[in-house]
């Protein structure tokens, strides 16, 4: 063994131990440290700790950062919280692998937030977090149209099932964004999903089309629907454009894009 490759592996140690590190370090690992899931699927956390020494006791808890929450404990599995003791688990025999991954069953909107796991061995200890983010993609919106008590003409787009907040846009025909005359509000189901409606005033004109996109811009997905206004800027063109969409099919596109 040469003398230079005994300088640069005493030259290493040195420097590990003078930063405090060693190869024997307790580390935790999570394969991703956000992951994104629908309600009602099962949730599956990947998380390793290494080195691996069966010779030394490992334990090791989940905790639901937002409500310092226990999710599971290896070590005192009797004091649990209730809302977790069926749909959380761990591969019990892989542990000694230094597997300790999370699976939580049946997850709800409930369930986003960040999660820890630490790991404790007889001497050290690590920690690491994983942001859980719950994401609903709702239904298909519908366009309704009204004139007010002022008598400007509306179209009011309506979309319900989502979650979080999406975020809704309006197009003319020539596919410019409209942002002038546009009110957009949510209210919270019962169910927890949000129900959106956004209102935009009808411009002047013979013929207009309006286009209304909810997006989900974390997933990338979306929901559109388009009306067409026939004789813009009258009372009749609430007439006209319902009567229109019915029996005209003046509905000409519904772009759907939602997969996971």
């Amino acid at each position: 063994m040469s003398r230079l490759f005994i300088s640069l592996a005493h030259f290493f140690i040195m420097l590990a131990a003078a930063q405090g590190f060693t190869a024997d370090d307790l580390k935790v690992n999570c394969e991703k440290d956000q992951i994104t899931v629908k309600p009602g699927r099962d949730l599956l956390i990947s998380c390793s700790y290494h080195p691996v020494d069966e010779s030394r006791a490992i334990a090791f808890y989940w905790m639901k950062m937002e409500t310092m929450v226990i999710i599971y404990n290896y070590s005192s599995l009797g004091h649990l919280d209730p809302r977790y003791r069926h749909r959380a688990e761990v591969h019990i025999r892989e542990i000694r692998n230094g597997n300790v991954s999370l699976r939580l069953k049946n997850v709800t909107l409930s369930d986003s937030g960040l999660y820890r796991l630490s790991v404790t061995s007889q001497s050290q200890s690590n920690e690491i977090t994983v942001a859980v983010d719950v994401r609903v993609i709702g239904e298909q919106p519908v366009i309704h149209s009204y004139v007010t008590d002022e008598g400007v003409p509306m179209l009011v787009c309506e979309s319900c099932g989502w979650f979080p907040e999406p975020t809704v846009t309006w197009e003319n025909g020539l596919g410019v964004r409209l942002t002038e005359d546009v009110q957009t509000e949510r209210t919270n189901s019962t169910d927890g999903t949000i129900h959106i409606r956004s209102a935009v005033r009808i411009g002047r004109g013979l013929i207009s089309n309006y286009t209304c996109t909810v997006m989900d811009r974390h997933l990338n997905k979306s929901l559109s629907v388009v009306y067409v206004v026939v004789i813009a800027g009258s009372p009749w063109n609430i007439v006209i454009g319902t009567a229109g969409t019915i029996v005209l099919s003046i509905l000409l596109a519904v772009s759907v894009y939602w997969s996971w």
